[in-house]
C-alpha cells in the first residue's frame, strides 16, 4: 500500500469531499480516504498494484475537480481575479435593479439589456461553479454548485422566458418580473463568501505554511574543511553540518564546537535564549544566534524534529463529530433539490401561479446550501491546532483533540515526565565486595551501552572518576523497565531495580529511586538516583483538579521515591514497581470502569500504555517510540501546557457544536420560509431569490466568525 496526498482545488461545501470519498471508496484499489474541505486537501492509500497516483486525480477530476499532487499558485492568482470581476460588475447591476423601486423607468427592454450585459461577465467569472454544479448532477453526486447552478440558471431561464413575453406582448411588465440581477448578485456574493471563507482558513493555516516556508530545505555539510549545499534528504546520521549566524538549524544533532547560543522560539514558543555545551543535543528549527557552529546529525530529515512538527501539522484525519456533518450533506443536497421541485409544483398546482412556484424553486435551492455545515468542524479544528501549535502542543489528528475533550483521569510516568529527567547520582553505597575502581569499571562499562535515562545520569557521575573505560561488556540484555545485564571477565553483572537484580524487597527505604548491581547475584553497591520536579507541575495538578480530572502516578520507582513526587506535587493516587505489563493493565482496568484516560509517558516502557489509553500525550524529549504511539505531543518544558490543551479541546468541541446547531437551525428555519409555508397560515412572508443567496452566504460567514472565536479562547 501506497500514501497519496493531494490539493484539490472546486470543493464547495461538506458534499464535495463526502462525494469524493464515497466515489473513490468504492473502488477496490483505495485501501483509505479522508477528504479535508478546509485545507483542500485528500489523503489518501492505495494498492499500487491495482492502481496509479494518475488514474486516482483523473477519477478526481471526472468529478469536477481540479487534483494536484502540488498546489498551483497560478490558479489562486486566476480564482483571485474572477472573484474581482464578479464583484465589479455585481454593484453596478445591483443598484440599476433597485432603480425600479424609486423610479419609473419608461424604457424597460433596456434597463433589462444593461443587466443582461453586466450579468454576463458575472457569470465568466463564476463559470467553473456551473460547471461543477452540472458535472456533479450528472454523476448523481450534487453539491453546493449544484444548487448555484439549478437556482441562478433557473433565475436567468424564467427571466429569458419572461423577456421573450414582453417583446410579444403578451406581459405587460418586465423589470417586476425579471431576474437577471439575482442571478449575478447570487454568484457575486458565493463567491465573495468562499473568498472570506479562503482568507480566515488561510490565517487559521499561517502556523504551519509560515513553518514550512521557514523550515531549511538545504544544508551545508561540512568536508574537508570546506562546506558543500545539499538537500536536506541527501545529509545522512552521522554527517558533520554547519549552522552559519543566524541560521536555522536543519537537522537535529549534537554540539561539535565549545558552545553556542540558540533561539528555539519557533518550535517550543518560549522567546528565552537557549545556552548549549559541546556534546549537548541541538533541535532543528533553532536559530543560531552566535558564530558559526558545527553539528553531528543524528536524524534523517522526516525524523528530525522541525519534520515532526510539520508532519504532526499535516494530518487530515478527521474528527468523529466531523462525520456527523459528512453524513448529513451526502443525502441532504439531493432531498433539497427534491423538495425545491415538489414545493414549486404543488403552489403551481394550488395558485396556478408561475411566478410565485418561480420564487418558491429559486429561493429554496439558494437558502439551503449546506456551506455552513461542511465548514462547522474543520475549520474550528484548523484554529484550534492553530493556536495550540503557537504553545508548541501538536495533535496528530482532529480525533486527538476530540477526545480530548472528554478524559476522566490524568496518568503519568514519572521520571522524565513530572520530573525533568535530568537525573544524578545523590549517594553510592559501596558493599566493599569488590576494589571499588574496579566495581566503577564494570558498571560503566554496562551502562555506556544503554540509552536510558539513569544509565546516563549514571555515566555522568562515573566520568569524573578515574576508572578504566576500555572494559568491553559481552551478551548486553536490556529488561524495559528493570535493568541491563551483561558480562565480563565471565562474571554475570547486573544492574537495576530489587526485583531484577533478585530482590524480595527493598535492602533500604529512601526516597530517591534504588538502582543495584549485583555480579553473580550478589549485591555490590546500591545508587540512590534523584531528580526535580518539573516546573509548573503543582500548578498542573491543582488545574486539573479545579475541572474534576484526577491525577495518578503510575511508576516503575520505588514506593519512598514515587511517594516523595507524589506529595511534593499534591498527587493523591500512585502506584510503584510497575513494569510495563503492569502499566498497561491498570490503564485497561481504568478504562473497564468508563474511565476516559489519557497517559503521559516519555519512554520505551511507556509505549503500551501510551497506545493503549483513550489518549497518549508525550514530551519532546522522549524517545522516538513513545512519541510514535502519543496522540499529543508537547515541545516546551511548561507541562501546565496539558491543562491548557484540554481546555482549548473542551472549548473546540463546544464551538463545533455551536457551528452545527447554527448550520442546523438555519435550515430547519429558512427551507420551510423559502417553500412558502407561512402563507399556507395566512402570513406573507415571501424570499426574493436574491435575498436567498445573500442569506446562504451570510451563514457560512457567521460559521467563520464563530470559529476564529477560538483565538481569543
Amino acid at each position: 500500500m501506497k500514501e497519496l496526498r493531494l490539493k484539490i482545488d472546486g470543493m464547495s461545501c461538506a458534499a464535495c469531499s463526502s462525494s469524493i470519498e464515497r466515489s473513490l471508496s468504492r473502488k477496490k484499489f483505495i485501501n483509505k480516504i479522508e477528504v479535508d474541505l478546509v485545507n483542500a486537501k485528500a489523503f489518501i492509500v492505495y494498492d499500487e498494484n491495482l492502481t496509479t497516483k494518475q488514474d486516482i486525480i483523473n477519477h478526481i477530476e471526472k468529478l469536477g475537480y481540479k487534483a494536484q499532487i502540488n498546489e498551483n499558485e497560478d490558479s489562486m492568482q486566476s480564482t483571485n481575479n474572477k472573484y474581482l470581476i464578479a464583484i465589479i460588475f455585481a454593484i453596478p447591476l445591483f443598484f440599476i435593479s433597485m432603480g425600479s423601486m424609486f423610479f419609473h423607468i419608461s424604457n424597460e427592454l433596456l434597463i433589462c439589456i444593461i443587466e443582461i450585459a453586466l450579468m454576463l461577465p458575472i457569470l465568466y467569472a463564476g463559470s467553473q461553479m456551473y460547471k461543477k454544479g452540472f458535472l456533479s448532477l450528472l454523476r448523481m453526486v450534487p453539491n453546493m454548485d449544484s444548487l448555484v447552478m439549478l437556482g441562478s440558471g433557473s433565475a436567468i431561464l424564467y427571466s429569458l422566458y419572461m423577456l421573450i413575453l414582453y417583446i410579444n406582448g403578451i406581459n405587460d411588465s418586465l423589470l417586476h418580473n425579471i431576474y437577471f440581477e439575482s442571478a449575478g448578485v447570487i454568484i457575486a456574493v458565493i463567491m465573495l463568501g468562499k473568498k472570506l471563507e479562503h482568507n480566515a482558513t488561510n490565517n487559521a493555516k499561517s502556523a504551519l505554511e509560515s513553518l514550512m516556508n521557514l523550515a531549511p530545505k538545504t544544508a551545508l555539510k561540512y568536508e574537508n574543511n570546506t562546506t558543500i549545499q545539499k538537500n536536506i534528504e541527501d545529509i545522512n546520521i552521522g554527517d558533520i553540518i554547519a549552522i552559519p549566524k543566524g541560521s536555522m538549524v536543519s537537522l537535529d544533532g549534537i554540539l561539535l564546537d565549545d558552545k553556542c547560543i540558540l533561539d528555539t522560539s519557533l518550535i517550543t514558543g518560549e522567546s528565552k535564549k537557549t545556552y548549549k555545551q559541546k556534546g549537548e543535543a541541538i533541535l532543528s528549527g533553532s536559530i543560531n544566534y552566535g558564530e558559526q557552529i558545527l553539528l553531528k546529525v543524528t536524524t534523517q530529515a522526516l525524523d528530525s524534529t522541525i519534520g515532526k512538527i510539520i508532519n504532526l501539522m499535516q494530518g487530515i484525519k478527521k474528527a468523529p463529530i466531523a462525520r456527523i456533518a459528512d453524513i448529513v450533506s451526502a443525502y441532504f443536497v439531493p432531498i433539497v433539490i427534491f423538495i425545491a421541485i415538489a414545493g414549486a409544483a404543488l403552489w403551481y398546482l394550488a395558485k396556478g401561479d408561475l411566478h410565485f412556484s418561480f420564487i418558491i424553486l429559486t429561493s429554496t435551492l439558494l437558502i439551503s446550501c449546506p456551506c455552513a455545515l461542511g465548514l462547522a468542524t474543520p475549520l474550528s479544528i484548523l484554529v484550534a491546532t492553530n493556536k495550540a501549535s503557537k504553545k508548541a502542543i501538536y495533535f496528530k489528528s482532529g480525533e486527538s483533540l476530540e477526545k480530548l475533550s472528554t478524559i476522566d483521569v490524568v496518568v503519568f510516568d514519572k521520571t522524565g515526565t513530572i520530573t525533568t529527567g535530568s537525573l544524578e547520582i545523590i549517594n553510592f553505597i559501596d558493599k566493599k565486595i569488590i576494589d571499588t575502581n574496579k566495581l566503577l569499571s564494570y558498571i560503566y562499562a554496562i551502562e555506556h551501552k544503554s540509552e536510558h535515562i539513569i544509565a546516563q545520569a549514571i555515566i555522568k557521575h562515573l566520568s569524573k572518576n578515574n576508572i578504566n573505560k576500555n572494559i568491553e561488556a559481552l551478551e548486553i540484555q536490556t529488561t524495559i523497565g528493570s535493568g541491563i545485564s551483561g558480562r565480563i571477565d565471565n562474571k554475570i553483572i547486573k544492574i537495576g531495580n530489587a526485583r531484577f537484580v533478585g530482590l524480595d524487597s527493598e535492602i533500604i527505604i529512601s526516597k530517591y529511586t534504588l538502582v543495584y548491581v549485583s555480579i553473580d547475584n550478589t549485591i555490590c553497591a546500591i545508587l540512590e538516583v534523584g531528580d526535580a520536579i518539573r516546573e509548573n507541575t503543582q500548578e498542573l495538578i491543582s488545574n486539573l483538579k479545579s475541572i474534576n480530572i484526577q491525577s495518578i502516578i503510575l511508576s516503575g520507582d520505588t514506593k519512598e521515591c514515587v511517594k516523595r513526587i507524589a506529595d511534593e506535587c499534591g498527587i493523591e493516587s500512585y502506584y510503584h514497581s510497575q513494569l510495563p505489563d503492569e502499566k498497561l493493565a491498570f490503564i485497561t482496568k481504568l478504562q473497564n470502569e468508563n474511565k476516559k484516560v489519557a497517559f503521559i509517558g516519555d519512554g520505551i516502557n511507556d509505549a503500551l500504555a501510551l497506545k493503549k489509553a483513550d489518549i497518549g500525550i508525550s514530551l519532546s524529549v522522549a524517545n522516538d517510540i513513545a512519541i510514535k504511539q502519543a496522540d499529543i505531543l508537547l515541545l516546551n518544558s511548561n507541562l501546565n501546557n496539558i491543562y491548557n490543551a484540554i481546555l482549548l479541546s473542551k472549548k473546540t468541541i463546544q464551538n463545533i457544536k455551536e457551528n452545527l446547531a447554527f448550520a442546523f437551525i438555519y435550515n430547519i428555519c429558512a427551507i420551510p420560509i423559502a417553500l412558502g409555508i407561512p402563507y399556507i397560515f395566512g402570513i406573507n412572508i415571501s424570499l426574493n431569490p436574491m435575498i436567498a443567496g445573500v442569506a446562504m452566504g451570510l451563514s457560512s460567514i457567521s460559521v467563520v466568525l464563530n470559529s476564529m472565536r477560538l483565538n481569543k479562547a
